[in-house]
């Protein structure tokens, strides 16, 4: 399994090294996505596998040495790339990503910024905490720097509200076949499909480890898809593989209710296929 979730989030870094050719270079550019042990980085520079560099994350000050792991594929701003971290006890995004185990099964998962010392953290949510932030834009939870319990909000743009459905009164519905509740709670979601490309969906109701959406598109059963709930346009936004294991076509109204479970992912796919960044 992967060791954390990978958070959608443009973060200003120096990069250095040698490129192709072996011409040494600085430049300043962006990782688009990260997570605990690398990230998918943009560069003016060809790169090749395997090779060495350095990377200064602006906003903390800290470097550290990582190693071209992923594709490398060309694209309009330049060439893009996994890279992994080679000191991975070196913190340099300032984010706290919880190891993950593969016993993870939230609702939702979400990078927080406590309003008082502004820490941030991914944090997985069950289907209550999801709850509280959807209707309250903030949660309360405890803040290790802190030392005491304080108030969290969304992280991201510092002047956006976070833009999700409002939980639905009456939300509490458990069925007996299910092992977690399942919750009646109206979120923006955004699905990702190789086929059917990207879009912002509302969940008719979410249980630990899956939700149920309303589409337009038709996802048959067993397809892959890749899933951030919730989601914030322009914020930090963590996308999760999920499987879609229930349809029904809803013909009056020219819809698909879909389903979904989310699931792990190998350790080999982690870099490999980080997302891009979300959309504007």
């Amino acid at each position: 399994m992967r060791t954390s979730d990978r958070v959608c989030l443009e973060t200003i870094i120096i990069l250095s090294g040698t490129d192709s050719a072996g011409r040494r270079f600085v430049e300043t550019t962006q990782a688009v996505v990260i997570n605990r042990g690398g990230a998918r980085i943009t560069s003016r520079h060809a790169l090749v596998p395997e090779q060495q560099l350095t990377i200064r994350c602006v906003k903390t000050g800290l470097e550290a040495a990582a190693q071209v792991a992923g594709p490398i594929v060309e694209g309009a701003e330049g060439w893009n790339f996994g890279v992994a971290l080679l000191q991975p006890d070196v913190n340099i995004w300032g984010i706290n990503f919880p190891l993950l185990d593969g016993t993870e099964n939230p609702a939702g998962r979400v990078c927080l910024r406590c309003v008082d010392c502004h820490a941030q953290e991914v944090v997985h949510l069950d289907v209550f905490e999801l709850g509280v932030l959807t209707a309250n834009d903030c949660l309360t939870r405890p803040c290790k720097q802190c030392k005491e319990t304080t108030l969290w909000r969304p992280y991201g743009r510092e002047e956006q509200r976070f833009p999700v459905g409002r939980a639905a009164q009456g939300s509490h519905h458990k069925s007996q076949e299910r092992r977690a509740p399942r919750v009646n709670l109206r979120v923006n979601v955004c699905v990702r499909h190789s086929v059917h490309g990207e879009e912002i969906v509302s969940t008719e109701n979410v249980s630990r480890g899956g939700f149920r959406f309303i589409s337009h598109k038709d996802y048959p059963l067993g397809t892959i898809i890749e899933a951030a709930l919730p989601y914030s346009p322009g914020a930090a936004n963590i996308f999760v593989p999920a499987k879609i294991v229930h349809e029904e076509a809803r013909r009056e109204e020219g819809t698909f209710a879909h389903g979904v479970a989310c699931m792990p992912t190998s350790p080999a796919s982690s870099l490999a296929r980080l997302p891009v960044s979300p959309p504007k």
